[in-house]
């Protein structure tokens, strides 16, 4: 048994018994493990946040670099530069009309809900008059009414505490800057640090397994790259073509449905779903004579999106079929939340990566395999 052969094992031997121990731990104390695993996202949290800024941002610092021939360090303050003018015009446009938006509707939730109950009333003796109503109106007209009221309430209670959680933002804030700090080293010594991941496979294995490693981490970060990047800028056109149809329309608080028709469609399928449902609820209370405008900027946005941009900017980024991107968004919801959502559809193309070198692997050695055993058979 050869030294190489003796590591290896040792390390598998390691990895299976920190992974018995961790569903013992899952098994035994549910609690206190889930306070590890958010007290370790908590502190792990800036360094997410330097990772994905350091790959959405590298390739923009390794082009000006190229091109202009300026230093990595000098490339890389010209791309943050340039970034936060645009981003600094975007925001002196975008927060004032969407403070105006949020003030709006802060105030005229009352009055929605007068309407609403007046709109449901209406629908339910129209009903009646038809002999349409084969339950008791009168209850299902109660638990409608609470149940939108509630989450009218509900919604209510996310602007407050959007606009009022001040602290909270602050936090975030500074933790998405020290993110920032951390993203210029990252882009700064990425050589270092990918050599310094190469070493590490190499003390466990060998020189080939350290290169096909780091191979698999630039793999790994090109999936995220271009399903993010391509995702964002899908979005932002989707958000915009939204916004313009509206705009010309004049549906009321066009701005704030077209920021978050973008941000649905950053979750696919689900997040236009709940986008569109939250504007057609909004809009339908206000003017319901252009409810039909939201159906029309939902179409053709979906259209551009699914047609036109989508295809071209998203079509090779993660090769997956359209169940498991729904499987994805669905089980990394429950686990990550939110952000579990967004990142599902790269994570599981990350696992579609391993699981596909797996049967590369696998199939190559079954072929050695049987190629020795018949060249012992003709010997």
């Amino acid at each position: 048994m050869n030294k190489s052969f003796e590591r290896r094992l040792f390390f598998k031997l390691t990895i299976l018994g920190i992974v018995l121990v961790l569903i013992q731990t899952i098994l035994q104390n549910n609690s206190a493990f889930l306070d590890i695993l958010n007290t370790l996202k908590y502190y792990a949290k800036p360094f997410i946040y330097g990772i994905f800024i350091a790959i959405l941002f590298n390739p923009a610092v390794s082009y000006i670099e190229k091109r202009f021939k300026l230093s990595r360090i000098v490339s890389l303050w010209t791309t943050f530069f340039i970034f936060v003018i645009i981003l600094t015009g975007v925001l002196l446009w975008f927060i004032p009309n969407l403070v105006h938006s949020f003030e709006d509707i802060i105030h005229i939730f009352p009055a929605l809900q007068d309407k609403f109950t007046i709109y449901l009333r209406d629908i339910f003796k129209f009903l009646r008059e038809k002999d349409l109503l084969l339950m008791n109106g009168a209850e299902i007209q109660k638990a409608v009414e609470d149940f939108f009221v509630s989450n009218i309430e509900h919604i209510k209670n996310i602007v407050f505490s959007i606009s009022l959680n001040v602290v909270y933002w602050i936090a975030e804030i500074f933790v998405f800057f020290l993110g920032l700090f951390l993203a210029i080293y990252f882009i700064l010594y990425e050589r270092y640090f990918m050599g310094f991941f190469r070493n590490l496979v190499f003390l466990i294995y060998d020189e080939n397994k350290a290169q096909k490693a780091c191979e698999f981490i630039v793999e790994c970060k090109n999936i995220f790259l271009n399903y993010i990047s391509g995702r964002i800028f899908v979005s932002f056109i989707v958000g915009l073509v939204a916004y313009i149809v509206m705009w010309f329309g004049n549906v009321p608080y066009n701005l704030i449905i077209a920021v978050m028709i973008g941000f649905g469609n950053m979750i696919p399928y689900f997040g236009s779903i709940v986008a569109g449902a939250i504007a057609f609820l909004l809009v339908v209370l206000v003017e319901p004579m252009k409810v039909w405008y939201i159906f029309l900027a939902m179409g053709i946005a979906q259209a551009v999106d699914g047609y036109v941009v989508g295809p071209l900017i998203l079509s090779k980024s993660v090769g997956l079929s359209s169940f498991w991107i729904i499987a994805s968004v669905i089980i990394m919801g429950n686990i990550m939340g939110t952000t579990g959502m967004f990142l599902g559809v790269p994570i599981f193309a990350i696992l579609k990566l391993i699981y596909t070198k797996l049967i590369k692997k696998k199939r190559e050695e079954l072929s050695i395999e049987d190629k020795t055993n018949n060249d012992s058979k003709e010997c």
